[in-house]
């Protein structure tokens, strides 16, 4: 790429299908060094052709999910958010609701927040279309897993949500579950 202009870089980010990128991530993109990577985020955000969400990252296209999903790696979408996203709940979370095996993080100015889960407990999610990238989110049975391991959710809404979701799909998940909390998790869903 020897003649680089902002309206190229965008295009290539998001003809990759990935919508966040670190000074680092930008700079193997544009195959150029970080030190010039970072005058091109600073130029791409003054443009209005990205927005940065913390410092050294920034997105191409301004979608909670997306962000939340790729903002930190690894990381899914669970929790209230998801339960949202697969339609079983209507009220909007005030955050986007994310999990990861690294430390836990809330970033207020974004509306994201991440939980720590153990290793052996990170999985059940999936990689979705999401307009021209992706997010990673929790399938319906796995978000409640979670929010009941999290202690982020009502015995009220569970039981209405019991009734929408696949038994045995929960009951595997459950089972795959080997820490203190799984006579949680078997009392409140099975």
């Amino acid at each position: 790429m020897k003649q680089t202009n902002l309206y190229q870089i965008k295009e290539l980010a998001l003809k990759s299908g990935r919508a966040v990128y670190s000074i680092q991530q930008l700079a193997n993109l544009i195959k150029k060094p970080k030190s010039i990577a970072k005058v091109y985020s600073s130029r791409l955000v003054n443009k209005g052709l990205a927005k940065r969400i913390l410092q050294g990252k920034i997105s191409f296209i301004d979608d909670d999910f997306i962000i939340a999903s790729q903002l930190i790696e690894p990381s899914y979408i669970s929790l209230t958010s998801a339960l949202l996203f697969h339609k079983l709940i209507q009220q909007m979370p005030a955050n986007v609701e994310c999990v990861t095996t690294k430390n836990s993080r809330r970033y207020k100015n974004a509306g994201i927040v991440y939980h720590k889960i153990p290793c052996s407990l990170f999985y059940g999610y999936e990689k979705y279309k999401n307009g021209p990238s992706y997010i990673f989110a929790a399938d319906a049975e796995k978000a409640l897993v979670d929010s009941v391991y999290l202690n982020s959710i009502s015995k009220n809404s569970i039981g209405e949500m019991l009734s929408k979701l696949d038994k045995k799909k929960l009951e595997d998940y459950i089972n795959r579950f080997k820490g203190r909390g799984k006579k949680k998790l078997v009392k409140a869903l099975l």
